[in-house]
């Protein structure tokens, strides 16, 4: 899973061009997840309906199925636990941000004064063309790169997660999704990194238990992805 944020100030096209590259990366076939960072209050349901009248009559979570699935969280939640939830959930090759500026994540920025660190490309959203459009969703393939505290590389000196999304968003290190850990772990709803070695370890561990099970029973062959969620009761 790879992350971009576009960022800038307000009436810069944001909106606009995170649409624009959300469309262009399922064109090429990439499975998108979004993410609308908005300092109003937000709701995803409206009075009057069933599922509005439960969260108003006290649920802190509710899940309305239908055509579609949505969650309404009576909490805000922090960017790197929506990140996780959502690699836990669907996985997606990319997850455009619009929004969450101040996050240690690649960015592109609709205007100078938006610019840091994690800046990849500053463009002008209203007008951008459509081959400067497909530059510039090539440079997100290139520079973009999973949850900071899952990242980790091999060359001397990058043992700083902060420091390696750095050197991904300023092309200093190449990106290679291949190489990284297939493990993530969070605690209490905090990330926690691990290196390839402890996620090796943890991943044979917990395959040399479930292998032997008679998951067949349950109408699971071949699996891709395992939860595990353990409850540590204290005294």
């Amino acid at each position: 899973m790879r992350i971009i944020s576009i960022v800038g100030l307000k009436n810069t096209g944001k909106t606009s061009l995170t649409s624009k590259i959300i469309k262009e990366l399922t064109n090429r076939d990439f499975k998108v997840a979004s993410i609308k960072h908005s300092h109003h209050q937000m709701e995803m349901d409206h009075e009057g309906t069933d599922t509005y009248k439960q969260m108003e009559s006290g649920s802190d979570f509710v899940v309305g199925v239908g055509g579609r699935t949505y969650f309404n969280i009576n909490e805000r939640l922090d960017l790197e636990r929506i990140l996780f939830l959502i690699k836990l959930i669907e996985n997606p090759d990319f997850v455009v941000i619009e929004g969450f500026k101040s996050y240690p994540y690649a960015k592109i920025a609709t205007c100078e004064e938006a610019e840091d660190e994690y800046t990849i490309s500053t463009v002008n959203s209203f007008e951008i063309t459509d081959d400067e459009l497909l530059d510039l969703v090539d440079l997100i393939e290139k520079r973009s790169y999973d949850i900071l505290e899952t990242l980790f590389v091999d060359e001397c000196g990058y043992n700083d997660a902060k420091i390696i999304g750095q050197a991904f968003a300023n092309g200093k290190l190449d990106y290679n999704p291949e190489t990284q850990a297939e493990l993530n772990l969070a605690i209490d709803g905090i990330n926690i990194g691990l290196n390839k070695f402890v996620s090796n370890y943890i991943k044979q561990v917990i395959l040399g238990i479930i292998n032997p099970l008679k998951t067949d029973e349950y109408g699971v062959k071949d699996y891709n992805n395992i939860d595990i969620t353990i409850k540590n009761k204290k005294d």
